[in-house]
């Protein structure tokens, strides 16, 4: 701000500058010139206009006012989106249903539903017993696993086949190993060397990569996830419709959304085995995720023998897990921490896994 030299010369800036702030510019040829204003006049003590109430600085306040005003107005009611059509239907109506994964559809042989403009929608395909999910099409079409997620920008129309299981099927023993976000699935890498050979194909999207690994010493399979399926769709963090997320600072999913990754993958191991006794071993926070799918009111879990929580020092990602129907083992160990986690496993399954 302009200083005065000395003190008491400053009047005349002080009035400029109450009237640039309070005095209305006077329109030309009713008794006011523009070259009268303050900041335009040329001349040591211009004579300003007098103060009057209304006018152009009044006009522009008001103008602002009921711009905030709409602004408020249609941030706190906002226009309706535009209602889409989604048709769901099972080819030949039989073999199994299409659910949505937040358990508010599920249809069989069929369904039309309204949905939002641009929402996204997780859809799952559930075979019924003797049967197994063979694939989708319509909309789906080049979904490969049982888990198909959209956001559709018009109306569409998506099926699932379902084929019957030609051969009974003998019941398999396997074990899903999930890792804490912030990791990959190599962190277990040093458990499957010690009793799978190396070998544990990742289910991602549930979608199986990789030919079975088998423990002949325990008769158990292994699968390991690989999170990420809703990454990969680039689902921004505000759309979550989870509060409880898996990470540390910067938080990206939920486990709400962790968990119907689980869910695929519990869908894709039930296609390559359909008598399957299943023991889930989440790090950490995944915990949480393998609590969310057991939660559910679904088919798919009622085959899982227990769930081991492995717990880390100075965080308690488990110690929210409870009311669950399966058995859970919490356990203060690391993925690489072979023998403590055989011997755990050995304790929750009940002779299930045998430790070495």
């Amino acid at each position: 701000m302009k200083r005065c030299h000395p003190p008491n010369n400053c009047h005349g800036l002080k009035l400029r500058i109450k009237q640039a702030f309070t005095s209305p510019l006077r329109k030309r040829g009713a008794g006011g010139d523009f070259s009268k204003h303050p900041f335009r006049s040329g001349t040591a003590n211009p004579p300003y206009p007098p103060l009057q109430k209304g006018g152009m600085n009044r006009y522009r306040i008001n103008k602002v006012k009921w711009w905030l005003l709409f602004t408020v107005m249609f941030a706190a009611f906002p226009l309706p989106t535009t209602a889409l059509t989604l048709d769901a239907q099972v080819a030949d109506g039989v073999g199994g249903h299409i659910a949505s994964a937040s358990g508010d559809m599920d249809c069989m042989p069929g369904c039309t539903l309204q949905i939002p403009s641009q929402a996204l929608v997780s859809l799952f395909a559930v075979a019924d017993k003797d049967y197994r999910f063979q694939g989708w099409n319509g909309a789906c079409v080049n979904t490969i696993g049982p888990l198909c997620t959209l956001k559709p920008s018009g109306n569409i129309s998506l099926g699932a086949r379902f084929v019957k299981t030609k051969v009974p099927k003998m019941p398999v023993k396997a074990l899903l190993l999930l890792h804490d976000e912030g990791v990959k699935h190599t962190v277990w890498n040093e458990f499957v060397k010690q009793h799978f050979n190396n070998r544990c194909p990742v289910v991602y999207g549930g979608v199986v990569l990789g030919e079975d690994s088998y423990d002949p010493h325990n008769n158990v399979y292994c699968y390991r996830i690989a999170f990420g399926y809703y990454d990969m769709l680039n689902i921004a963090a505000k759309t979550l419709q989870d509060n409880a997320s898996v990470g540390k600072a910067k938080p990206r999913f939920s486990s709400k959304r962790l968990g119907y990754e689980v869910r695929a993958a519990a869908l894709g191991l039930l296609k390559r085995h359909p008598k399957l006794s299943l023991t889930l071993v989440g790090q950490a926070r995944a915990a949480l995720a393998a609590q969310s799918f057991l939660q559910a009111d679904i088919a798919e879990n009622s085959g899982v023998v227990g769930l081991l929580a492995l717990q880390q020092a100075g965080h308690n990602g488990a110690d929210a897990l409870d009311n669950l129907a399966s058995p859970v083992l919490k356990l203060d160990a690391e993925p690489e921490q072979d023998a403590k986690i055989s011997a755990a496993l050995a304790q929750l399954t009940n002779s299930w896994w045998m430790a070495r």
